[in-house]
């Protein structure tokens, strides 16, 4: 098959159909095409995991050997995958695969896979929702014969958790493709009275302001916030601005305030002032949006790192990294949970905190597991979420805690076991990534629970 048959069938692949053309083209270009003649085996139970494959045609048969028993478990045939398990959890096959008729196959590599995953996040759900159920189909064979199958737990575990990064980028993607034809929109009005290039000048410099300013202003604490939204909504309103407070969160969120918006209206004049407000909070509202498309993203990606490093495969690069930036971004990939208004987040950070050196995106998913945690034993009644730094010799502490009911005292020794939880649909991964991932960085993890006050330390050296 040419290599545009081959995305033409990737098309009718479920799980690739979201892929864009030049996503779909890569695919083609790095993975391998096999053919299997009826009758011969496509893979073989105990053997190492060589790749994700694609059927691209013909139908296969599966069977799992028990002692000396052959159990089938299933048939995959045009548009299906396999592979996608023992990738995850770095294990052999666990059955083996006949092509019950003439197989064609497209396979990636291991390391195309994890290249792909993340150059394409939006598959990790998908992938791990296929694993899942997989790993299902399979345990239901394994439990009626004699030595079970591992049970790949971490796999349906993990599905739902990358819901919350590919959810939070997928529903920002949508809304920026409406607010960059805003933005456009928005510039062709400004156009239309004639600017000089005086005036063009200083407009194009807003939101080169706005950006500079959003890096370099710190995260206010909750009521700081809320008086700079009033500030902000309020000099809004009094210009005009129709949608004044709908608009006022996200010009606080890049930094701006009372005092630089008079900067612009006086340098651009009443006039222009309106349309000009109008194009920069569209503006500003796309790069709020971009930057939660890009920290979702990358969170996925970071994801598919921690689930290589629970496998014990290759470590990430390490970087220096800011503990700070790295508890704000994971507040904003779960901004989605803290948007009913029933959970106050509380910031408690250390001015003097040092920069660390280690793994950023597996930091980032450390801090992602344990706010998850105390949001999910806050619950519904919702609660506070107190995120605090301090500085101890040689040492920088991060805690995670929250005002929920606790943890029993009985249970606390299992809280660190994989797949333990006091939640009923919870995975119970959460602190078991985080403290592989400590103890990697040469940390460690202590939890304080007590009725109304729940507290995990993280200790990592400075």
């Amino acid at each position: 098959m040419g290599s545009e048959d081959i995305v033409t069938a990737l098309r009718r692949v479920p799980l690739f159909s979201r892929l864009g053309d030049e996503q779909l083209h890569w695919v083609a270009s790095h993975g391998r095409q096999l053919h299997f003649p009826a009758g011969t085996r496509v893979a073989v139970q105990g053997d190492p995991a060589d790749g994700l494959s694609i059927i691209l045609e013909g139908r296969t048969e599966w069977t799992r050997k028990v002692g000396e028993q052959e159990a089938a478990t299933g048939a995959l045939e045009a548009g299906e995958i396999f592979g996608e398990v023992i990738l995850f959890l770095n294990a052999p096959y666990p059955t083996t695969g006949h092509a019950s008729t003439d197989v064609r196959l497209l396979r990636l590599e291991p390391a195309a896979f994890w290249e792909l995953l993340r150059q394409a996040p939006v598959l990790g759900r998908g992938l791990m929702e296929v694993a899942a159920q997989r790993t299902q189909a399979q345990e239901v064979v394994s439990t009626q014969q004699p030595g079970p199958l591992s049970p790949g737990q971490m796999v349906a575990g993990l599905a739902p958790e990358l819901s919350n990064p590919a959810s939070s980028a997928n529903r920002s993607a949508t809304r920026l493709r409406d607010t960059l034809r805003l933005v456009s929109a928005r510039a062709m009005a400004l156009g239309q009275h004639g600017l000089s290039s005086a005036q063009r000048g200083a407009l194009l410099a807003l939101p080169r302001e706005a950006a500079d300013r959003a890096r370099a202003t710190p995260a206010l604490e909750p009521l700081a916030r809320t008086l700079r939204e009033e500030e902000v909504g309020s000099w809004l309103e009094l210009r005009g601005m129709a949608d004044a407070w709908d608009v006022a969160p996200a010009l606080v969120a890049s930094g701006l305030d009372g005092a630089w918006l008079d900067s612009v209206a006086r340098r651009v004049g009443e006039a222009l002032l309106r349309d000009t407000l109008s194009w920069l909070v569209a503006a500003v509202s796309g790069d709020v949006l971009l930057a939660e498309v890009e920290r979702g993203s990358a969170r996925v990606s970071a994801l598919v790192e921690a689930v290589k490093a629970y496998s014990f495969m290759d470590r990430a690069p390490s970087a220096e990294v800011d503990i700070h930036e790295g508890l704000e971004g994971t507040l904003a990939v779960l901004s989605h949970r803290l948007t009913g208004g029933n959970v106050a987040v509380v910031r408690q950070y250390a001015p003097s905190a040092p920069k660390l050196k280690g793994e950023p995106g597996a930091l980032d998913e450390a801090w992602t597991q344990l706010v998850l945690n105390a949001l999910e034993a806050l619950g519904e009644r919702g609660g506070t979420l107190r995120l605090r730094t301090w500085t101890e010799p040689e040492r920088v502490v991060v805690e995670v805690a929250d005002d929920g009911p606790g943890i029993p005292r009985d249970l606390m020794p299992r809280i660190f076991e994989p797949f333990f939880s006091t939640k009923p649909n919870a995975a119970g991964l959460g602190l078991d990534i985080s403290r592989r991932i400590i103890e990697r960085h040469g940390g460690d993890v202590r939890v304080l629970s007590e009725p109304g006050n729940t507290r995990v330390q993280v200790r990592l050296p400075a």
